[in-house]
């Protein structure tokens, strides 16, 4: 059973989530947010220290149900197959939130370490067994090619999941066609 404040802290979070699909990210005020959560304004500020950590709560709240989902009918073998299954989950994901996502990447692009844990925790996903030395820093390098095309994706002028997974599923392959 959840606690007062988690119950406070999960309507800011969905009224935030609803307001910013509403209005857009920018305009969106935190009073505004309060108002839709029916609390004062400060209890916002008890919760969240800005606006950018309840966007990226609500974003971590919603990627972690898309992975939940895309865990129950994981089935590949390979690292490469693990991370285009995913990719094939999440990059509609932000590509229907490309607002969102592109305001989240803006803001945490030199604040890496906050994301550190959840990138570690993603890239073990790929991985059948306890990852070796060699198998880390392949599966950063895996990584490396998921958020840059990702974070291509998000910059064109019309942001496409499936445009995006072709060009991952290309760079991916030049690791396998050896």
């Amino acid at each position: 059973m959840q606690s007062k404040r988690e119950r406070t802290r999960a309507r800011i979070l969905q009224a935030a989530w609803n307001l910013f699909q509403e209005s857009g990210y920018q305009p969106t005020s935190t009073r505004q947010i309060a108002r839709a959560a029916e609390v004062a304004d400060g209890t916002v500020f008890s919760h969240f220290s800005t606006k950018l950590e309840i966007l990226k709560a609500g974003v971590q709240t919603q990627i972690k149900q898309v992975i939940e989902q895309a865990d129950a009918s994981l089935k590949g073998c390979t690292p490469e197959d693990r991370l285009l299954h995913y990719a094939r989950h999440l990059y509609p994901f932000y590509a229907e939130q490309a607002e969102f996502s592109r305001e989240l990447f803006k803001e945490i692009l030199w604040h890496q370490d906050e994301l550190r844990p959840q990138i570690e925790a993603f890239m073990f996903k790929l991985f059948d067994a306890p990852v070796c030395e060699r198998e880390q820093v392949y599966g950063q390098v895996l990584m490396d090619c998921y958020f840059m095309t990702l974070l291509d994706g998000l910059g064109a002028e019309e942001v496409s999941a499936s445009l995006m997974q072709e060009r991952l599923t290309q760079k991916l392959a030049c690791f396998t066609s050896k």
